[in-house]
């Protein structure tokens, strides 16, 4: 950790009783692609995404865009140990803050794509879940496909990624990535309303 980063940590933690959402909104306006909503996660879309997770006793899961970590919570919810959390987040000032509110998880600020490599030989193929949630669809294809081969990288054969959209229909192209995908859950109660999708390998 840099003494910048530090410094982030630092403040993060001074202001764990302030508002999440306050920060969220702060860093869409300051890049509204990447974050690709206003508000953080609701509690519906939480549960939706808790009801999907596969962990093993030997596993553990990984988490590509942590935000203020209302998807966080979705894990730890559903008795996953911090230890045994890997929440991925480029925006500094939000990885930041995740480290100073939950202490507990791996908070890695840095490139998803690099997954592989940070968690290290011991982890590859023992992830029992991705949990995406960066705006894939503003992503050049590119990069998308980037981001599915480096989540499938970390997992067992024949498991599936979960990835929360603000969009009604699959928000990847299933066949120019060599997926297969269905719709787990749908609610009304987030802003936007929100679906979570699984995929796997066609």
């Amino acid at each position: 950790m840099t003494p910048s980063d530090a410094s982030v940590v630092d403040k993060a933690k001074r202001a764990r009783a302030g508002s999440p959402a306050w920060l969220f909104f702060q860093r869409w306006l300051a890049n509204p692609l990447a974050m690709g909503s206003i508000t953080p996660s609701s509690a519906a879309l939480r549960k939706i995404v808790r009801d999907n997770i596969v962990c093993g006793p030997d596993q553990v899961v990984a988490e590509f865009g942590g935000g203020t970590g209302a998807i966080t919570k979705a894990m730890l919810e559903a008795g996953i140990p911090g230890d045994r959390i890997f929440s991925f987040e480029i925006d500094r000032e939000l990885a930041g803050y995740l480290e100073g509110f939950y202490p507990d998880i791996n908070v890695i600020h840095g490139d998803c794509r690099k997954v592989a490599a940070i968690l290290g030989p011991e982890r590859v193929g023992k992830v029992g879940t991705v949990i995406i949630g960066i705006p894939m669809i503003t992503l050049p294809m590119a990069l998308q496909r980037e981001i599915v081969d480096a989540t499938f990288s970390v997992m067992p054969e024949g498991s599936r990624f979960l990835l929360y959209t603000y969009m009604i229909h699959s928000p990847l192209n299933q066949k120019a990535l060599g997926l297969k995908g269905r719709r787990v859950g749908f609610t009304p109660f987030n802003i936007p309303p929100a679906s979570v999708w699984a995929y796997w390998k066609a």
